[in-house]
Parts: structure tokens; sequence; C-alpha cells
């Protein structure tokens, strides 16, 4: 089949931070940058053709240096522990429970060739 592109018109919804319905509860844990990750994550998904394993890839590198900092900046081996558990959890419930918000979010962003003017 044939490549889809971009729907014209189309405005992604706002970025929620972590706490989207993927999770099914609000994951803000107080840590701005981990909001940031989880917003570009967000916009990642409704980019159209973007790939999944991609945008999963990305988050977790965001994730991974948000601890890395954690460690530079405080130094306490029980944080860098908390955040990796944080930043695991969120990553696998990225990979196990993602893939319906990443279609839903392709399917909005993304129109195909042929695809009628009329919604699906």
């Amino acid at each position: 089949g044939s490549k889809p592109f971009p729907r014209y018109g189309y405005k992604p919804s706002p970025p929620n931070g972590c706490g989207s319905p993927l999770f099914g509860v609000q994951l803000n844990v107080g840590i701005p940058s981990l909001t940031k990750c989880c917003n570009q994550h967000d916009r990642c998904y409704e980019t159209c053709g973007q790939s999944k394993n991609d945008c999963d890839e990305e988050f977790h590198y965001c994730l991974s240096k948000i601890c890395r900092d954690v460690q530079k900046t405080l130094g306490l081996a029980q944080n860098v522990q908390a955040c990796q558990s944080v930043v695991e959890l969120l990553f696998d419930s990225v990979i196990h429970l993602g893939c319906k918000p990443y279609l839903d979010s392709q399917r909005a962003a993304c129109r195909c060739r042929h695809e009628e003017k009329t919604d699906l």
C-alpha cells in the first residue's frame, strides 16, 4: 500500500504530561523534566509516519537522562534508584499499553492517499 501522509489541517491535542489515558493515572511526580519527556512522547505519537519504536526509544533516552542528571545534582543513591524505578515503570507502561494510543494518534494525524473525505 501507499504511505500515509499528514492530514491537512490536523491540530494535535495539547500534550498532557504523564497523565495520559495510557497510564490510567496521573503520573506527574513533580519532576518537570519527566513531564517534558512525556509531552515529547505524546507529540511523537501524533506525528504522521513516526514509528512507535522510534518514539519509545526517544522516550526511554529522555527518561534515562533525567536519572543521570539527578545523580549529578543530588548524588544520593536512593534518589537515583527511585528515579530509575519510575523510569522503568513509565517505559514498561508505554511498551505494553502504548499500541492503541499510538494507532489512534496516527489515525488522527494521517490520512491515506485514497481515503474518502468522510471520517472512518
